[in-house]
């Protein structure tokens, strides 16, 4: 979320998007306008086309007539001369000339080339690509290209790391400034993104987490590299972060009735709106929990935590919990700290590894261990998982904050459904420990509750402790 924290420091810039409609908005112009103004973009937009699909795939293209584009970029340009351009499906070579004789020769241009759609449909004609090489590719700041499009632009089969850079050099030669090539279509378990600039090359790596058909990512990341580049950042940070940003992207894609998974470019947003969300079922949650009689005696000796995730969460940066833990004072637990994100490494892992398989469960509580509080949890009919500690590979045991990792992983890896509960019986050093899962931290005080009642039914609260 540092990103946001960044974006939160600028002020408005205008960025002018071209490129065609898309009746589903996964890509294309809507696509720009919904990065744009996340990225604290004033957008403007100029359409080339409209484009007739869905996450099916694309049933036509519809070009305007070029009048039609000339006098929407006259338009723009007499209110306002953008900070950049970002060109993208131009179709034609009529589109091509309009934006080479009218955008201003000092706007810098981010080039997306678009040559086919994920499903194999051609998006620009053979005159149109022509004239984009010849008119638009020299005079774009950067071009932005898949590996499919690097390696017909190039003549180079982009198939890997080495591949690619050789393609970026050859597009060079045809009079592109800067290059880059996106690696989600490069064969291999990692993701490489890499950049030619002034001859040298920056390369980001980054873990494959889900794999696509994906439709618009590559508008998204022209978008938001146009973004950055309005704001002032240089090319290779620009880069870095537009690259970093499309992890999120990813994360946040969705389907409709289609096989393709559309991706987001409002994930960030929503991320940062969840802050509120979590931040107030956080604060209800213990509210509930300092005022729970009978919870003093479920406390472990390493105090009780509750953590509760953003949507979509990628490091424990994003797991919200209670600073200090909370212990028993005369019979209630109270805080040691206070609410805030990043301090519950351990309980906050477990709890990432398991919304990994469930994204519906984020949050989670500790409580302790006993034959009796299992015993009431069973009867509850809660689903349970468990672990056993003493198989913990001495690699998981060595590394920092692998260990609850680890177990979480052990534990679900054989359920179909999601888990109510996870406990371990401990090892050598290790306190033996139940941990109550749940769609948000209420969700999970309401389960303790439950544990609590049975446990008076069953007259089991005092053998707890």
């Amino acid at each position: 979320m540092q990103f946001m924290r960044e974006l939160s420091f600028l002020e408005p810039k205008h960025a002018l998007a071209v490129g065609g409609l898309d009746p589903i908005t996964g890509a294309g112009l809507y696509a720009d306008i919904k990065t744009l103004s996340m990225m604290k973009i004033l957008p403007l937009a100029l359409a080339t086309c409209i484009v007739i699909e869905n996450s099916s795939g694309v049933k036509g293209v519809v070009p305007f007539p070029q009048e039609l584009v000339r006098l929407q970029l006259k338009a723009i340009l007499e209110d306002c001369t953008p900070q950049v351009a970002k060109v993208s499906l131009v179709y034609t070579s009529s589109t091509v000339e309009v934006l080479a004789e009218e955008l201003p020769r000092e706007v810098p241009i981010v080039l997306d080339l678009i040559l086919k759609s994920w499903d194999g449909h051609d998006l620009i004609t053979t005159e149109g690509l022509k004239s984009l090489i010849d008119l638009l590719l020299p005079r774009s700041t950067v071009v932005t290209l898949n590996a499919l499009e690097a390696s017909s632009l190039s003549k180079v089969d982009v198939h890997d790391l080495e591949s690619a850079k050789e393609a970026a050099r050859r597009i060079a030669d045809l009079g592109a400034k800067s290059i880059i090539i996106k690696g989600g279509h490069l064969a291999s378990q990692k993701a490489f993104d890499i950049l030619y600039h002034q001859g040298d090359i920056l390369i980001i790596e980054k873990e494959r987490f889900l794999e696509g058909p994906f439709h618009g990512l590559g508008c998204v990341f022209a978008s938001s590299l146009a973004a950055l580049i309005a704001h002032g950042f240089s090319l290779t940070d620009a880069f870095t972060k537009a690259s970093l940003l499309m992890d999120y992207v990813v994360r946040g894609s969705y389907k409709l009735r289609g096989e393709v998974k559309i991706a987001n470019p409002l994930e960030l947003y929503y991320k940062s709106l969840d802050f509120v969300k979590v931040f107030e079922e956080m604060y209800e949650a213990l509210k509930v929990i300092e005022s729970m009689h009978g919870l003093d005696e479920l406390t472990p000796e390493v105090g009780v935590n509750i953590v509760m995730c953003l949507r979509n969460p990628t490091s424990p940066d994003e797991v919200c919990g209670v600073e200090g833990r909370l212990r028993p004072i005369r019979g209630f637990l109270r805080t040691q700290g206070t609410i805030r994100f990043g301090v519950s490494k351990h309980l906050g892992a477990m709890l990432l590894e398991v919304n990994k398989k469930w994204p519906s469960i984020r949050a989670c509580m500790n409580i302790k261990y006993s034959e009796a509080i299992l015993k009431a949890i069973r009867e509850l009919n809660f689903k349970v998982a468990s672990f056993d500690r003493s198989k913990e590979p001495l690699e998981v045991k060595m590394k920092e904050g692998s260990s609850m990792r680890w177990g979480a992983r052990e534990a679900i890896k054989e359920l179909t459904e999601e888990p109510d509960v996870i406990y371990d019986l401990g090892d050598v050093g290790k306190e033996p420990m139940i941990r109550v899962f749940g769609r948000d931290a209420l969700d999970v005080v309401k389960k303790i509750k439950l544990v609590i009642a049975k446990l008076k039914d069953l007259g089991s609260l005092k053998e707890s402790s």
